[in-house]
């Protein structure tokens, strides 16, 4: 029987519920993916630009790279702060990092690591803050040749999610959001607890409160298929969980820019209004067009692989796929996405 980690969460925590996007968390868990490539095979076409780059796997990365080989789903909780804003920009995270309190530092290695510190990391036992401008140091070189190129395709995919998950919290209730989010999450209404099947018995207390301090939700590209949770102080309690279209995120660009031409002005500006997922319904309130004639653009947009459809409840909602949310950049100079006329 697999262990359970139990989250007891009270009114506040529930209100104050929130979801954010952290890209240092995508920076640190595309480090493992890079070192552990036999088990990430979701993302092979990254792995096959990076997983040979000497500036990504030689001697500079080192000490980064040794920081996220503890065990699964544990890495050291210095590293990525929780996120308390909804979009909060990797600066502003990596500073956070350089700033961690040495004595947190050192708690942390000793959480995942033991009495195994790799040798690289033995400085950092040592001069905790002097190894940590180094480490930022090397976390900023490693995103810009890594993952600043693809970041808005990733951030696109992690956005819809959240739009996603809130619109599901809102009328689904907890229970199913958090059951949809991972099948190893399971909330209870009636007793407030959220119980985490903890694949990693034995590294973690198996019950705890949160008392009031909240709760983030993080989807990750990199983290899948893991959850991964963290609630000690002095961070706001997270879990961070594989974002929702994993499957679509390396889907090929090639052949975007000639689809535009072909894709034809109302279905050009129904991919344009999937910001976030609507329904047939919504789409044909703000377009005027009849609701039929809006739910077969959706089924050839469907077929095309531009579109995907979630049920929630009753109602089907549309979302762009890392396919069209590509080519909806693409449409933009050939169609008037405001009226749907060619121009």
């Amino acid at each position: 029987m697999t262990p359970t980690l139990t989250l007891a969460l009270d009114t506040a925590d529930l209100s104050h519920l929130r979801w954010a996007i952290s890209p240092a968390w995508e920076l640190l868990a595309s480090i493992r993916t890079l070192t552990q490539s036999a088990s990430h095979a979701i993302h092979m076409p990254w792995l096959s630009d990076h997983r040979h780059d000497p500036l990504l796997t030689g001697p500079g990365t080192a000490a980064a790279r040794d920081l996220t080989a503890g065990p699964p789903s544990h890495l050291p909780g210095f590293l990525a702060p929780t996120p308390l804003s909804p979009l909060t920009a990797l600066d502003d995270e990596l500073d956070e990092v350089r700033r961690t309190p040495s004595d947190v530092v050192r708690r942390d290695l000793a959480a995942v690591f033991g009495g195994d510190l790799p040798a690289s990391l033995a400085p950092m036992l040592r001069a905790p803050r002097r190894e940590m401008e180094t480490i930022v140091a090397d976390l900023r070189r490693y995103w810009q040749r890594a993952l600043a190129p693809t970041w808005p395709k990733i951030q696109a995919l992690l956005e819809s999610d959240i739009h996603y998950r809130a619109r599901s919290l809102t009328e689904r209730g907890p229970a199913a959001m958090f059951a949809d989010i991972h099948p190893d999450l399971a909330f209870d209404q009636a007793t407030g607890t959220l119980r985490i099947a903890n694949r990693q018995a034995g590294l973690v207390d198996p019950h705890r409160s949160l008392e009031g301090r909240g709760l983030v939700l993080v989807p990750s590209a990199f983290a899948w298929p893991r959850l991964y949770v963290k609630t000690s102080a002095p961070w706001v309690p997270v879990i961070r969980y594989p974002v929702r279209g994993i499957g679509t995120l390396w889907e090929s660009r090639a052949d975007t820019a000639d689809l535009a031409p072909a894709l034809g002005a109302t279905r050009a500006m129904l991919l344009n209004l999937l910001e976030t997922p609507a329904s047939t319904l919504e789409l044909a309130n703000r377009t005027g067009l009849a609701p039929g004639g809006v739910s077969a653009q959706l089924h050839k947009l469907t077929q095309a692989g531009l579109v995907v459809p979630h049920r929630t409840g009753r109602i089907v909602l549309y979302a762009r796929t890392a396919r069209g949310e590509a080519l909806h950049g693409s449409v933009r100079s050939t169609v008037d996405l405001r009226t749907g006329s060619d121009t």
